[in-house]
């Protein structure tokens, strides 16, 4: 049957809904993508006569059409691009392309969709709408592996948060410090971010900043992969530092309060913990005073610190560990010992009656190590301690500054830890020579990274130079 055919839907023509069809003899053409009946562009027949034009569908005749069973495709338009530029808003974005505010506002109600209020120069957001110039589909790249995608269903909008599969790998670099630290671990490969985090580690037990050139240095970090891609970093697991023939490890575990810490071997914590009593004393006789009129001088002097009474030749205990400073006679303090507590902290007990025996500058100490006993040396009017807590010079009252607050972990799960690090020591050692594994793929020579819980480890070495990096690779992460 040929020819052009008019049908008029609805009863006594109330739906006025005019449908233009042409019916051929031979089979139609594959419809396209976003044509179909109410398509707002014709397709060209390979018969002249048998031209199809559809006009556009209203949404009443839409309604209409599905009221009479008829099946209609959604009408969309290509995709827009906006770039968002500086002092720019969602509803201004959208403005320019014609979307007002019964768009943004229910955009905005969704609760994918927060991402959308804080929108950065240099975004993108793709947008197709209606032919009615209703927001059909959104998509926003939140980061690597993220993208919000906003879809017209009806009426209603629906949002939701794609993700694309990634993949966990801990990535293992080892070498010797030449230079700096940082620049040393960026030679190696190794992302910034690790550098900074190992300086945040280790800033309560070495200055990383003081390293020399030889010193040795390894580190385990995570790095999360998408499509054989590396796009995201981390936590460092383990690392260690060989300087001046002392080794100094950290692995981060769960601590008692179930946040994740790091520890050394023996699980005691990397993060210090500061005592406010050094000394078992018997009152406060001084308190911390800016503006105190000292006793001995009868003059308005600051008082940095706290004074506490307690009877001559009583232990003195370092406040935290550290490393010794000055020890010996200052002015006003008599005799004094001040310690270096790291991160910028630093400690002073002064009016010693004696100083602990072997205490020189430079020596190290641990929390709780006597470094000296009460006594009334320097400008004091009677036997007591006075004690200072600095940081970066500044100091703080002793009894109300913000302090480090690191616990050990609990002897119960000593024996547990320490276990699960053994293969990280391993790993952390130097080693002879050195690897690389940065890619998903599997190398032609058919080389392993270092297998261990019964992961599928793969290597793959980088145009065949040795740069200090080891791979373990787990098992996919799949967030739908």
């Amino acid at each position: 049957m040929q020819g052009n055919r008019m049908l008029r839907a609805g009863a006594a023509s109330a739906l006025s809904l005019s449908l233009c069809v042409s019916v051929a003899s031979a089979a139609p053409p594959a419809a396209q993508p976003g044509v179909g009946l109410g398509s707002a562009r014709s397709s060209a027949m390979t018969d002249n006569d048998h031209e199809m034009r559809i006009e556009p569908l209203q949404d009443n005749q839409m309604q209409a059409a599905a009221a009479l069973g008829l099946t209609t495709t959604p009408q969309i338009t290509p995709w827009e691009q906006i770039t968002i530029h500086r002092g720019d808003t969602l509803s201004g974005a959208l403005a320019r392309i014609g979307l007002g505010s019964s768009t943004w506002r229910p955009l905005l109600s969704l609760q994918d969709t927060r991402a959308l209020r804080h929108l950065r120069p240099g975004d993108t957001l793709n947008i197709r709408k209606t032919p009615t110039g209703q927001l059909a589909e959104l998509r926003y790249k939140l980061d690597s592996v993220r993208t919000l995608t906003v879809n017209r269903d009806g009426d209603r909008l629906q949002a939701a948060i794609a993700h694309v599969p990634t993949q966990t790998r801990e990535i293992t670099a080892s070498g010797t410090v030449q230079g700096s630290l940082a620049h040393s671990l960026a030679d190696k490969g190794v992302p910034s971010r690790v550098a900074d985090d190992m300086a945040r580690i280790y800033r309560y037990r070495h200055d990383l900043r003081q390293l020399h050139k030889g010193d040795q240095f390894s580190v385990i970090y995570q790095a999360t992969y998408a499509n054989g891609e590396e796009v995201g970093i981390g936590p460092v697991v383990a690392a260690s530092i060989t300087s001046d023939h002392k080794i100094y490890r950290a692995f981060r575990a769960k601590g008692a309060d179930g946040k994740y810490a790091y520890f050394d071997g023996a699980g005691h914590s990397f993060k210090p913990a500061f005592t406010r009593k050094p000394v078992a004393y018997t009152r406060i006789s001084s308190p911390f005073n800016l503006h105190r009129m000292n006793p001995v001088t009868h003059h308005i002097r600051p008082h940095k610190g706290v004074d506490m009474a307690a009877p001559i030749g009583a232990p003195i205990h370092a406040a935290a560990d550290g490393v010794v400073k000055y020890s010996g006679w200052m002015h006003g303090y008599g005799r004094l010992v001040e310690l270096k507590n790291m991160d910028g902290y630093s400690t002073r007990y002064a009016h010693m009656h004696r100083i602990q025996s072997g205490l020189h500058v430079g020596e190290h100490v641990t929390k709780g190590q006597v470094i000296g006993y009460v006594g009334e040396s320097g400008e004091a009017t009677g036997p007591h301690l006075h004690f200072e807590i600095r940081r970066y010079g500044v100091a703080h009252n002793p009894l109300t500054i913000k302090l480090p607050n690191g616990r050990n972990l609990p002897k119960t799960r000593l024996a547990a830890y320490k276990r699960r690090i053994q293969p990280l020591i391993a790993r952390l050692s130097p080693a002879p020579t050195t690897l690389l594994a940065k890619t998903a793929s599997t190398p032609a020579n058919g080389s392993a990274c270092l297998g261990r819980n019964g992961f599928r480890n793969t290597l793959s070495e980088g145009n065949g130079s040795d740069n200090g990096i080891l791979c373990l690779v787990r098992s996919p992460s799949v967030r739908a």
